[in-house]
């Protein structure tokens, strides 16, 4: 059979399966708890304003429209990685080549000081816009309030690895994002969350002038409860708030949801008029609620990055973006023209006997590890490796599921992970 011929099946067979109900994604739920050294976290905020947050900005816009692919896109990425150089980040490019498009996504690094760590966080924005337009706010302000952060936190350490990223390829179908992900997940890269700055420079009211909004999907919503909490925290300092809205899917944090990791999409409140055309300036910012928003998400990067990760699971296999035929990988349809569908990442069962594995790292013994399908009990492991044969209970895998892992602790801590499948297969644990 052609690789061609195999993936027109597959993404029929995946697209009859999506017109059932989807099943809802939950996490266990996770303790609220902000416990960093206040006064230095404030310490960093307050050394956020507008002359450092236009600097950067004015410096991409010198740029004009930067279309992925074009010279001026070119041109930004190297201002960008010139900024992060000069902080003395240690920075790279991340070349990528997708659907026709060239480009590269800047990736600067500050280590964490937990050597026992590997997890990571990324606060991201994209510097490419659509033709025609400079992107002052779509997404110049979320590109400059990276490197605004990325300024300021360069000179502190904090528990976990940081990634500050600048992504193209945005605005022709988060590929840019997506080929990261991608790769990060076949790594193996413990990614434990996205933090997706786009359009975060504009306000018109009062209520706008105070909110600003997160949007994640639902197995992400501890991103957003957790951000909140530091929102109340820093209150008297930022005088701002966290409104969170259900998830939007074309937004470059879904490219990571889509390959297993938490993300969330966080923009201002109040509508722009400009955007995706020649007006989308800066002189339409409001910058007072741009430095405002901007002090924020310093204040939730810091504390997310010193945020204590007692026990993690990380899902290993099946591999994202995969179909397996009884437990072989057998072609990569990642469906990266389905940046919108929710087809993009999604792993494709045919046959029974392929196996789900999952790690756990933890600072304390593990009690039990529950793998799960749609929320229903399937079986429980209580000695690595952890891992169980994909199947049905009492009755076949058919379509679209949702596999979930839980770890639980001795003291009772939870954590958990989830992975989208499409499966084919007769196979189940009781046939009586």
């Amino acid at each position: 059979m052609s690789r061609h011929l195999f993936v027109f099946l597959s993404f029929f067979i995946l697209l009859s399966s999506s017109f059932g109900a989807f099943p809802l994604r939950g996490e266990a739920s996770k303790t609220v708890t902000v416990s960093s050294n206040y006064a230095q976290v404030v310490e960093m905020v307050n050394q956020i304003n507008e002359t450092m947050l236009f600097d950067y900005h004015h410096g991409l816009m010198r740029f004009g429209p930067r279309y992925t692919g074009s010279l001026n896109c070119s041109f930004a990425a190297q201002y960008i990685y010139k900024c992060f150089q000069d902080m003395g980040l240690a920075v790279e490019y991340s070349n990528w080549s997708t659907e026709g498009f060239k480009s590269k996504n800047v990736v600067a690094t500050l280590p964490g000081t937990d050597s026992d760590s590997t997890a990571y966080y990324i606060l991201c924005g994209h510097y490419d816009t659509v033709p025609g337009a400079p992107g002052a706010d779509d997404d110049g302000s979320g590109t400059a309030a990276v490197l605004a952060i990325a300024h300021v936190m360069s000179h502190y350490q904090f528990n976990h690895t940081i990634k500050f990223i600048t992504f193209s390829g945005e605005e022709v179908g988060t590929y840019g994002s997506f080929t990261y992900a991608r790769d990060a997940s076949y790594r193996g890269d413990d990614i434990v969350a996205v933090l997706n700055m786009d359009m975060i420079g504009y306000a018109n009211s009062t209520d706008g002038g105070r909110i600003l909004r997160f949007f994640p999907p639902l197995r992400s919503h501890w991103i957003a409860e957790y951000a909140t909490a530091i929102a109340e925290k820093y209150h008297d300092v930022i005088d701002m708030r966290i409104d969170t809205l259900p998830s939007y899917p074309g937004a470059d944090n879904q490219a990571f949801v889509d390959y297993g990791y938490d993300g969330v999409w966080i923009a201002h409140q109040d509508g722009y008029a400009w955007g995706h055309s020649a007006n989308d300036t800066a002189d339409h910012l409001n910058w007072t609620y741009y430095v405002k928003a901007t002090k924020l998400m310093c204040a939730v990067t810091a504390e997310f990055a010193q945020r204590p990760l007692y026990v993690q699971v990380l899902i290993r296999q099946p591999l994202e973006g995969y179909t397996y035929v009884f437990n072989r990988p057998v072609l990569q349809t990642s469906f990266e023209k389905q940046w919108y569908s929710g087809f993009r990442g999604i792993t494709i069962i045919f046959g029974g006997k392929t196996i789900a594995k999952a790690d756990v790292i933890s600072e304390e013994p593990i009690k039990y590890v529950i793998f799960c399908v749609d929320g229903k009990f399937m079986v429980w492991d209580t000695e690595p490796p952890y891992e169980w044969t994909v199947q049905g209970m009492y009755f076949p895998l058919l379509g679209k599921h949702i596999i979930e892992v839980y770890a639980y602790t001795a003291s009772g801590k939870v954590a958990s992970d989830e992975m989208d499948i499409s499966i084919w297969s007769v196979s189940r644990a009781y046939k009586g």
